[in-house]
């Protein structure tokens, strides 16, 4: 078994600047640690052997003790507490999560939403958001979107131990959910970055991995997560102790890495544990191993495929004869996949032939344990064909079993880690992982077991029994053709009303006429008048000038959307498709009733209200006033109407001319005042006989001659 170890792993800078900085505090006890200085908790409890215990607030310290920040960073108010205590501070902050602190400070400064990608409960990514201002948010994954709020400048930045895939993709729908002005400040840890990239390396190659660190590490954490996605025989652990030979039986290939917090120590230990491993168990198998040779002397090795008869059926499964001196045995669950003893047992018949392959280890025992499950995979991969790099083809798969991450967390509730699904694809088991099952992010697998469906496989490897599915590309495909189909849908709908809207509004300017009043309906109040639509298809405009005679009225003070008021079609332009409606046409004009009681000849009473250059405006009621032009004021030339008259004055002219479509009255002072001495005259003739007149002509002729 060859174990590989994958370079650079274990102590980061950061870790091992905090390490050396707590070991340089053993001098000058007391000294302790604010929470753990580093996610590894044999490390903790070494340091705690020394001295440098772990306090979890401030308030266990007393006045001049040492403080060690611990390596995930503090926020400011810490930074101030400490002071007020008289705290001793080694500050061991990383310098990554330094800058990561600086840079949520100043965006907050510059207008920006610091937004921090990351574990909500990470004291690292706390530290940063104290530092980001009071409107700071942290967002995990994607379903944590929906919580950031609509600003114009984002600035995003990742947790120095968080994967950079996984950022990537929260950041391009972030982007897409919240437009704006983007500040990406992508401070992930470049040994975080080398270490996840050496183990996806090293992971491709190997039959199993081991990551080695303290299960509250989320940069331990991301290397299992990354890992299992592509070895999905993986191992989380913490110390040695966890390691045990079932895990890497049938294993060829092993490969290691650790977390930023693993110490170098618990690495080696992890390695001289396994290859331990190794050798007892050659040693303890000395005995089977000869056992296997004497059997490869009849013909018979582990992993041959042989052919027998079925010679007895029972609760333990199916036993054979081929040819050996020892009879073969298949266990039910090495007869067939969930495999059913009550149900086969009925179906399998003794006498009938099958092929089976030699389990490895079984010569010790009463009967050569065989495997029908092993030789029919065996047969199918004989039948899978190489894929050409950078290829891919289809294939229907049908989804046997939800495969999640190994190893066990006894201090954690949380349930494990999905990294695919086991699925059936031409006649072998094959791996679909949980990134490769949809397009978004899925929490619960098992409504897929069961199922079939249509996928593509992107990765064969005949010689490790390798073979890998997705169906990402199709989903991508089928969702791209089906925007398509709705995009063309769309137009389809937006031309067929745009169509009907033609039909319906060429139909209603051959039915509209012009002078004729018709019952609307406002579709649009706008500054400048009301939009009514006349008949189903046609909108006209009332201008504000043909709302009211009032010319104060506006738009919105005679109507709102949806009433419906009563419209009179001043015209019609068919060529340029417009019509122009009147309300104020429906309705009476009130300077007309008002001038109603007003004749020509009438001689009126009226105030002067003020003069023109013209001619000077008399009030004759309150919405009636009419002109007396200049040449109508008095016998002689009259240069301006002032010259004659008053403001307030109140005359008593004659009404001359009446216009009610320009709405104006004229008036003459002039001409009641030659028809009032004419009516003099007229009553002084009517009053004198011609002989009265002649006898009072003679004698003021004669009075006249005595003077």
């Amino acid at each position: 078994m060859e174990i590989i170890v994958a370079e650079p792993c274990g102590f980061c800078y950061g870790v091992k600047r905090a390490v050396s900085i707590a070991e340089g505090a053993v001098n000058s006890l007391p000294a302790a640690t604010l929470g753990p200085l580093i996610h590894n908790p044999q490390f903790t409890e070494n340091l705690a052997s020394r001295g440098i215990v772990c306090k979890n607030s401030l308030d266990e310290f007393a006045e001049g003790e040492t403080v060690i920040f611990r390596s995930h960073g503090v926020g400011p108010s810490v930074y101030e507490k400490a002071n007020e205590k008289k705290l001793k501070i080694l500050d061991a902050t990383c310098p990554n999560v330094k800058m990561s602190q600086n840079k949520a400070r100043q965006a907050f400064e510059d207008g920006f939403l610091p937004i921090i990608v990351g574990e909500k409960n990470h004291p690292e990514v706390k530290s940063i958001l104290a530092f980001a201002g009071k409107n700071g948010i942290i967002i995990e994954s994607k379903r944590d979107i929906s919580e950031v709020p609509f600003v114009s400048k984002y600035c995003v930045i990742i947790q120095t131990t968080f994967e950079l895939a996984k950022f990537e993709e929260i950041l391009q729908a972030l982007q897409s959910a919240r437009p704006g002005e983007y500040r990406v400040e992508r401070t992930i840890c470049l040994a975080t970055k080398e270490r996840q990239e050496a183990a996806a390396k090293l992971a491709a190659t190997t039959d199993a991995f081991i990551v080695i660190g303290g299960r509250n590490s989320a940069n331990t954490r991301h290397l299992a997560e990354l890992v299992s996605a592509i070895c999905p025989r993986c191992y989380q652990i913490e110390t040695a102790r966890e390691l045990s030979p079932e895990m890497f039986q049938g294993c060829r290939k092993i490969g290691i890495t650790a977390g930023a917090s693993t110490p170098d120590r618990i690495i080696k230990e992890a390695v001289m544990t396994m290859e331990n491993m190794e050798i007892n168990k050659v040693e303890g198998n000395e005995f089977e191993a000869m056992l296997d040779a004497s059997m490869e002397d009849y013909g018979v090795h582990p992993g041959k495929l042989v052919t027998g008869k079925i010679i007895q059926v029972d609760k333990e499964g199916v036993y054979i004869s081929f040819g050996y001196r020892r009879e073969g045995l298949i266990a039910w669950n090495d007869w067939a996949v969930d495999a059913n003893p009550d149900e086969l047992m009925e179906t399998v018949k003794v006498g009938d032939e099958v092929e089976a392959v030699v389990v490895p280890g079984s010569a010790s025992e009463e009967f050569i344990r065989l495997s029908k499950v092993r030789a029919e995979k065996e047969a199918a991969w004989k039948n899978i064909q190489e894929l050409p790099e950078g290829e891919k083809r289809p294939a229907t798969v049908k989804v046997l079993r939800v495969i999640k991450a190994r190893g066990r967390d006894k201090d954690s509730d949380k349930p494990k880690q999905v990294v695919g699904l086991s699925v059936a694809v031409e006649g072998v088991e094959g791996f679909m992982p949980a990134s490769h099952v949809e397009l978004k992010h899925i929490d619960d697998f098992t409504p897929y077991v069961g199922q079939e469906m249509e996928a593509e496989i992107i990765e064969v490897n005949t010689e490790k029994k390798r073979i890998v599915v997705s169906r990402r590309d199709l989903l991508k495909a089928e969702k791209a053709q089906k925007h398509q189909e709705w995009l063309a849908n769309r137009e389809a709908r937006i031309a067929a009303a745009r169509e009907a809207r033609a039909a319906k509004e060429e139909a209603a300017y051959e039915e509209i006429e012009e002078g004729k009043t018709y019952e609307g309906k406002v579709v649009k109040v706008a500054e400048f008048g009301l939009f009514v639509e006349v008949i189903e298809g046609l909108v006209g405009l009332v201008h504000n000038t043909e709302l009211s005679y009032d010319r104060n009225v506006k738009a919105e003070d005679v109507a709102k959307e949806g009433d419906m008021v009563t419209v009179f079609v001043k015209k019609v332009d068919k060529e340029n498709r417009r019509v122009s409606l009147s309300i104020k046409a429906t309705q009476e004009d009130p300077w007309v009733t008002a001038a109603s009681g007003f004749a020509v000849g009438d001689v009126v009473e009226g105030t002067v209200e003020r003069f023109l250059p013209f001619g000077a405006l008399v009030r004759l009621n309150d919405k009636v006033e009419g002109m007396i032009h200049v040449s109508e004021l008095a016998d002689t030339r009259v240069e301006k109407p002032e010259d004659v008259l008053k403001i307030g004055q109140v005359v008593k002219p004659m009404i001359i001319k009446i216009d009610q479509a320009k709405r104006k009255i004229g008036l003459s002072l002039k001409r009641e005042k030659e028809n009032q001495e004419k009516a003099e005259m007229k009553a002084f003739m009517d009053g004198n006989t011609e002989e009265n007149f002649s006898n009072n002509a003679m004698a003021e002729q004669l009075e006249g001659l005595n003077k």
